[in-house]
């Protein structure tokens, strides 16, 4: 009888993960933990319901891991993986829905607690301010990791920091290996938080004028991976259009790849900027603030067509690509949208050489290549990557276009032999 009500409720825990568009290895991943529970429940008797107990002796048999409650943090990977099903069946056998994508456990809080008032009451008076929830987060993550340092060195309070902990923590951090455009942000919002400690009295000196001087890299420092057409294409044809999460992958790679929109626009998509009829996307560009509509082709629109039908879950916000995670959240200005790309180019066997950026920003270059390679002329590449000019398409992209570039190289021996006519 128990046996009956364990299989009806694994039944419904695979049907939720079926409704929520998870794929089919995640599937088969929870069906092959819930058999090898229902054996191991069988060879303690299974005469009754299954226990909190029972299943985390299940876990501990197998992955070596011995949790004290079934969402006790662990960094086992097998634990997780045993864990999360029984969480699951736990749910549905309790007569509840499953919650699919629920977290397992609560987010980690990385500020002391000896300084989380001072932190929250900075985080307040950013919000005043008018701060946006990006840069909110930035300057969190920045606090986070300063006031957890200071109780590393053992300051008990912010009155007793110095500038020696601020140059053992940038020193710290830079040995990071961070990029400079990550290491600026953070002593950007760094010198914000510090300068509102000694606003607020919390400590003497000001000490954001002690940080060093941070070196931002110059432009075109940093190039972009010059995908071409091929490399996009094998990245698409590793993408299981058949999940959930790949319905979006696969939209979002081929949204920017084909119009080439930013990351920070992308994320902030919604269905009322399609014109279906006209076939055209029409936004007002969150960097610029200028109104681009750009045309939709079709194997683009129908890839976003798909997923909003058959994979998009049901989420209570206006954005079409969200998080596949609940609460099934648009994915925030601070969260990167495009780090799937790496993954789906790994699968495709591209390795990328150092020092080039290849994320979904990345693909914008490829775009802009493509055009100037085929005579688009400069004004409507610029028009198409939303530039308010195009001295900024020149700057970042013309130097990408190889082919043209090679037509404006001089002959070395034609300039050799102006140099020795003109000394003798």
């Amino acid at each position: 009888m128990e046996a009956a009500r364990i299989r009806e409720a694994s039944a419904r825990v695979i049907a939720a993960l079926t409704v929520a568009g998870r794929s089919r290895t995640t599937i088969k991943r929870h069906e092959a933990e819930f058999n090898a529970f229902a054996r191991f429940l069988e060879t303690g008797g299974g005469e009754v319901l299954p226990t909190e107990r029972d299943c985390l002796d299940f876990i501990a048999e197998r992955s070596g891991v011995m949790l004290e409650g079934l969402r006790e943090p662990t960094r086992s990977r097998r634990a997780q993986l045993a864990r999360r099903p029984l969480i699951l069946l736990m749910e549905a056998l309790g007569g509840g829905l499953p919650q699919v994508g629920q977290a397992t456990t609560a987010p980690l809080e990385h500020c002391p607690a000896r300084f989380r008032a001072t932190r929250d009451e900075y985080l307040a008076a950013c919000r005043r301010r008018g701060n946006a929830e990006a840069s909110i987060t930035t300057k969190k993550r920045a606090a986070d990791q300063f006031l957890a340092y200071l109780e590393q060195v053992g300051r008990e309070s912010l009155g007793q920091a110095q500038a020696q902990d601020l140059a053992g923590f940038w020193v710290r951090r830079q040995h990071a290996g961070h990029a400079p455009k990550t290491t600026g942000s953070l002593r950007s919002a760094l010198a914000d938080f510090l300068r509102h400690l000694h606003h607020a009295g919390h400590i003497e000196e000001d000490l954001a004028g002690r940080l060093p001087p941070q070196r931002y890299p110059r432009r075109g420092e940093s190039t972009p991976y010059p995908w071409t057409a091929e490399e996009v294409r094998l990245v698409l044809d590793q993408i299981d259009r058949s999940s959930a999460i790949g319905k979006r992958d696969y939209a979002m790679i081929l949204f920017t790849a084909r119009l080439g929109l930013r990351v920070g626009d992308l994320r902030r998509l919604e269905l009322g900027w399609f014109d279906w009829r006209a076939k055209t996307v029409s936004l007002t560009q969150h960097k610029t603030g200028v109104a681009l509509t750009l045309p939709l082709p079709g194997d683009v629109g129908w890839a976003v067509i798909d997923y909003i039908r058959h994979g998009r879950p049901d989420a209570q916000c206006r954005q079409v690509f969200v998080k596949h995670r609940y609460p099934f959240t648009a994915f925030g200005s601070s969260t990167s949208a495009g780090c799937r790309l790496g993954y789906y180019a790994r699968r495709a066997g591209i390795v990328f050489p150092a020092r080039r950026s290849h994320g979904l920003h990345s693909l914008r270059g490829a775009l802009a290549v493509t055009m100037l390679q085929a005579d688009t002329p400069p004004p409507v590449v610029a028009a198409v990557l939303g530039h308010a000019g195009t001295g900024t398409t020149a700057a970042y992209y013309f130097r990408l276009d190889i082919e043209h570039l090679r037509r404006c190289a001089l002959d070395v021996e034609d300039i050799l032999g102006a140099a020795q006519g003109a000394s003798s």
